[in-house]
């Protein structure tokens, strides 16, 4: 049920936080470490200053350690970090030695903090700004190191069916909401209005129904959340925290549908897996279920540039832009008399494509206009106004339409409803506002066309089920709106009521 928005701005990367280093393992949640990555291809690096005046004085930023006159202090983090607590930080001699400790935030009197030589320590209560962290031994100062406590700043986030997951700039992954069934991949069967940590460090997330799927920085695919179909890749054994995907580390994108998922390597090879009961996964009538990924074949298809999963039904496009749908009918893929179609279909038109987002019953694409500017068609289910051509009708072939009067360059599916980015970041939203997930004007229980949510301008945007979440352009802050009633607006709270403005996640940690 992945409504992902495919549109980003360049952003820069910060560094290693205050959970150390660490790759994703068989049991990640045994060790919340992580290792300093970018999430996603735009990294920049947001190191502290390195230097001083003093020449016996080490000033680094970098979490490697360093020592000066037989001094080092290790564990701090690198250049800027979105955690309020450091842990770990060890200052030692080269021989033993009296040390002590001072903390001082933006150029502020120096303030003592209890540390021995060799004996690792923690630093928590940081409030934002930039620390400095000094190593005194005999009235000197022996090392120094410096970093800078900053709000979060997202790249990339992914609304599900009752639960949100996120990507920070320095490649952290956190979720929220609906949890019973793994979908947080924290470790814990348990639903969250807070923000809970992901092991790892990762390029990608997609939440589906009731489980997620995420690439992490090294390439390699991993699935959480439950896998009665076969959902995850992994047979069909669920899990509570990230699990493999098999072996292979050149994973470039993933899209979790409603019972199925699917991705795509290096090259341009597409695989599915899971229920495949509707030909959601397009490997024919023979095969119910996929509890492993499959390749996914198609008669001329050299590579696939995009995928996306919706419930009981997939869309893809070719690296030229040509568009496959195949699975359940009533989501506009249908075959011969009206069945559903299991194997890739190709549209037989004159449209390209750059980019789609697949949502319940409906799907809505980026169409490649060519020298003019590129805009948004969708097709399927349009019962709400999903399809935002201001009609109700079925799309009972993928034939696409050309969706109100404003240019968007980006879209995202839900479940009834969907939203686009115009050139400007604005975004504009369509479909059902029951749950005020089209972020506007709570009497407006449907809307038929696109209209302006807000003033705000995004970066990206992603539809869940019933809500909707944007990473804001200004700031890089997260905002979501919508259905709350599994705690997947991240607000601390669950709530009965549904919120119609954005407002930002409450951030724990």
């Amino acid at each position: 049920m992945k409504r992902e928005l495919l549109v980003a701005l360049g952003l820069s990367v910060g560094l290693c936080a205050a959970w150390g280093c660490g790759e994703p393992e068989e049991d990640p949640v045994e060790d919340v470490g992580v290792e300093d990555v970018g999430g996603d291809d735009d990294a920049g690096d947001v190191g502290g200053e390195d230097g001083g005046e003093d020449a016996d004085v080490e000033e680094d930023g970098g979490d490697g350690g360093g020592s000066d006159g037989g001094v080092d202090v290790s564990g701090t983090p690198e250049g800027r970090t979105y955690f309020r607590s450091v842990s770990g930080v060890v200052v030692s001699c080269e021989e033993s030695c009296e040390v002590a400790c001072e903390l001082s935030l933006d150029g502020g009197e120096a303030e003592a903090v209890a540390c021995e030589d060799g004996v690792a320590f923690d630093l928590e209560g940081l409030e934002y700004g930039t620390y400095q962290l000094d190593a005194v031994v005999d009235g000197e100062v022996a090392a120094s190191r410096s970093f800078e406590v900053h709000p979060p700043e997202w790249s990339a986030v992914s609304g599900g069916e009752g639960h949100t997951c996120a990507i920070l700039l320095d490649g952290h992954l956190v979720c929220f909401g609906r949890g019973d069934e793994g979908q947080l991949g924290d470790g814990a069967m348990t639903s969250s209005a807070e923000a809970r940590h992901v092991n790892g460090m990762w390029s990608a997330v997609d939440a589906g129904a009731r489980h997620t799927c995420a690439i992490s920085d090294a390439g390699e695919l991993y699935c959480w959340g439950t896998s009665v179909e076969g959902a995850l890749g992994i047979g069909e054994t669920s899990a509570d925290s990230p699990a493999q995907v098999g072996a292979e580390s050149d994973w470039e994108s993933v899209s979790a549908g409603g019972t199925h998922s699917c991705g795509i390597r290096a090259g341009g090879a597409l695989y599915c897996w899971g229920d495949s009961s509707e030909g959601a996964t397009g490997l024919g009538g023979d095969v119910s279920e996929a509890a492993e990924p499959v390749l996914v074949e198609a008669d001329g298809v050299g590579a696939w540039s995009a995928v996306s999963a919706g419930t009981g039904f997939t869309c893809a496009l070719t690296d030229a832009g040509v568009l496959y749908c195949w699975g359940r009918a009533d989501a506009g893929v249908v075959g011969t008399n009206g069945e559903d179609v299991l194997e890739p279909r190709v549209y037989e038109g004159e449209l390209s494509f750059v980019a789609l987002s697949a949502g319940d019953v409906h799907t809505c694409g980026v169409l490649d206009l060519g020298d003019s500017p590129d805009d948004v068609y969708c097709w399927g289910e349009g019962g709400s106004y999903q399809l935002g051509t201001a009609e109700t009708r079925r799309e009972n072939a993928p034939k696409p339409r050309s969706v109100g009067s404003v240019e968007l360059m980006s879209v995202t599916s839900g479940d009834v409803h969907s939203c686009g980015l115009a050139a400007d970041g604005t975004m504009h939203c369509w479909g059902q506002n029951l749950r005020g997930q089209l972020g506007f004007d709570p009497v407006t229980t449907e809307f038929p066309f696109p209209a302006q949510a807000g003033e705000e301008v995004w970066a990206s945007v992603s539809a869940g089920e019933l809500h909707t979440c944007g990473v804001r352009a200004s700031d890089k802050g997260l905002l979501c709106w919508g259905d709350n009633s599994d705690g997947e607006l991240g607000r601390g709270e669950v709530g009965e009521e549904p919120l119609f403005e954005a407002a930002e996640i409450i951030w724990p940690f």
